[in-house]
């Protein structure tokens, strides 16, 4: 027995190490792969979102650039006196001051304009545009709104006069917005310069149209012509610079900013032109990703989430904000994590219950295995007694062997062995019919109190031979129940077999048989005076091949109870186990009334 309960356990320690192997294996390969996977995919998908940031952002980027350079290169060609809201053409046909209102009078004329302007070299600034005043020209000088440009542009000018150099756009203070050839990193600027002639005297009437309409600024005196040969005076010239982008401070905030340096007779003028944040900014509103228009600051640090795209031709880019982007990403990859885990999980866990459940039945199987073959055992050698006796008791008789006299006594011993040997068969065979659900009972009325006399008065010579006594209490009044006389009969029958077996060593043998009546139930007691049945053991107590004692009690196949409860069972009734108040067992059966 012991060595097919180690065989039991080697197989079922055997079956959970490959159960566990054939899980876990699997399990962790596909954890890892697959959630490898799903880093990999959210790897791809946060790409895919640059990806298509980047490209939207460049073509964003190319179209402003595109149309900056076309604004560009349109200013550069426009005339210097544009920038007066007022002025003599000096390249008119009529000799007279003529004035003329500048075409930038009634403001930008492009949507990237926020404002022209120019700026002397004493750093005055005006701004070409004007109101009809009583009948006449004057300077647009009032206006909430138009007084909030003059000082925003008030920064411009500040720059444009700081640390002067006829040969940049700019002073060396402002900061240009492209760095390319002819260009210097502290803001030197080509010397792509034009030269426009003009007639002393065309000069004179500009000056007058501008001064007359509200330009304060003094006007050198022009070359009269004496001393020169025929009286001519000699030329004008208006040296104009190239337009160049800088970033320079409008309002508190660095803003995009096209200068060009024009040296005049009265001195060196810087005119450009303000570009308007809130008009990009309305361009870039219908962008996929949260767009801005921003300088390029190498020292910057860019936020989570941000890329900065260059704008062509200056040292400004649009900046696209895919924090939001980004954000959902994640949730889905760590919705995607949260599904995969929550897969694996389950998919273990049910190939781990299934593995459990293969275990249970390799250990079930192999534990049903050593059973029979305990009950082949047990079974033969509970069948090799009493045939044993039945061999010796019929030699003697039919040998004439032993004492003649104590013929009757070896017939009983032979009675009492066949008996034995019945109840082992019968027990064998209730068990394999209670195996293949075939155990039928046919209950009836009829006085339990007769049924169990007869069954007590049937067994009562074996039992006082094996040394038991019997101490049988009945009512006086027949208790009537429902229950079948064999199946009765086998059920006291094994109590009373048990009762005699588990006490052979107690000094008290007497088995005491009881019956109740009750209301509703009839009750039938086999009580003993036994070791009784130890607390590990109760709960095995009513199954195939238990035993009321682990190791050295008597013999048996361990299949007496089984058959008792399923009997009982059959009838209506019901059979429970209790120690006794002074050691011992107690087994009680109810029957239906």
């Amino acid at each position: 027995m012991v060595r097919s309960l180690r065989l039991t356990a080697g197989r079922t320690t055997l079956a959970a190490l490959l159960t566990v192997v054939a899980v876990a294996l699997p399990s962790g390969t596909w954890l890892i792969v697959g959630g490898r996977q799903v880093e990999r995919e959210a790897a791809l998908e946060v790409d895919r979102v640059y990806t298509k940031a980047y490209k939207m952002g460049v073509k964003l980027a190319s179209h402003l650039s595109a149309r900056l350079a076309v604004l560009r290169e349109q200013e550069a060609r426009r005339p210097f006196y544009h920038y007066e809201a007022v002025y003599h053409d000096p390249h008119g046909a009529s000799g007279t001051a003529t004035v003329a209102l500048s075409p930038l009078a009634q403001g930008p004329s492009h949507p990237y304009v926020l404002s022209y302007f120019q700026v002397d070299e004493q750093g005055r600034l005006s701004l070409p545009r004007h109101r009809d005043r009583a009948g006449g020209l004057g300077w647009e000088d009032d206006g909430e709104a138009f007084a909030t440009l003059r000082q925003q542009l008030a920064d411009v000018a500040t720059f444009c006069i700081r640390g002067y150099d006829p040969s940049t756009a700019c002073p060396a203070g402002a900061t240009p917005a492209a760095v390319g050839e002819g260009h210097a990193e502290r803001g030197e600027r080509s010397l792509q310069l034009y030269v426009e002639e003009l007639e002393a005297s065309a000069w004179r009437r500009h000056r007058r149209a501008s001064s007359r309409n509200g330009d304060q600024r003094p006007a050198r005196p022009a070359h009269a012509g004496n001393g020169h040969p025929g009286g001519e005076e000699p030329k004008v010239l208006i040296v104009i610079g190239d337009l160049d982008w800088y970033t320079l401070p409008v309002g508190g905030e660095p803003n995009l900013v096209a200068l060009r340096s024009v040296d005049t007779p009265d001195g060196t003028w810087t005119q450009g032109f303000a570009i308007s944040r809130q008009a990009i900014g309305d361009y870039l509103r219908d962008a996929y990703y949260p767009a801005r228009f921003l300088p390029i600051d190498p020292a910057r640090e860019k936020r989570p989430g941000e890329i900065v795209v260059p704008v062509e031709g200056t040292a400004w880019g649009i900046s696209l904000d895919l924090s939001s982007a980004l954000d959902e990403v994640a949730s889905k990859a760590a919705v995607d994590r949260r599904r995969f885990l929550q897969t694996v999980l389950f998919i273990t866990l049910t190939a781990a219950l299934a593995g459990v459940m293969v275990v249970a039945l390799v250990y079930q199987s192999e534990r049903l295995a050593a059973q029979r073959a305990q009950f082949a055992a047990s079974a033969a050698h509970e069948l090799r007694t009493p045939l044993a006796g039945l061999r010796l008791y019929s030699e003697m008789l039919a040998e004439g062997l032993g004492d003649p006299s104590r013929a009757r006594q070896y017939a009983s011993r032979l009675a009492g062995e066949s008996e034995r040997l019945g109840r082992v068969v019968t027990n064998v065979l209730s068990f394999t019919r209670l195996e293949r659900r075939m155990l039928t009972v046919d209950p009836r009325p009829g006085d339990l109190g007769a049924a169990v006399r007869e069954v007590v008065a049937r067994n009562r010579p074996a039992l006082e031979e094996a040394g038991a006594a019997i101490d049988l209490q009945l009512p006086d009044e027949p208790v009537t129940a429902r229950f079948d006389r064999d199946a009765l009969g086998h059920v006291l029958q094994n109590l009373l077999d048990n009762a005699e077996k588990y006490t052979r060593e107690a000094a008290d043998r007497t088995i005491r048989v009881a019956v109740e009546a009750r209301p509703e139930t009839a009750v039938l007691r086999v009580a003993d005076r036994g070791p009784g049945i130890p607390p590990a053991l109760e709960r095995k107590l009513f199954r195939p091949f238990a035993r009321g004692e682990s190791q050295g009690g008597p013999e048996g196949l361990g299949l007496g109870l089984v058959l008792v409860r399923a009997l009982v069972t059959a009838q209506g009734g019901d059979i429970r186990y209790a120690g006794a108040a002074g050691g011992g067992a107690v087994f009680t059966v109810t029957l239906p009334r």
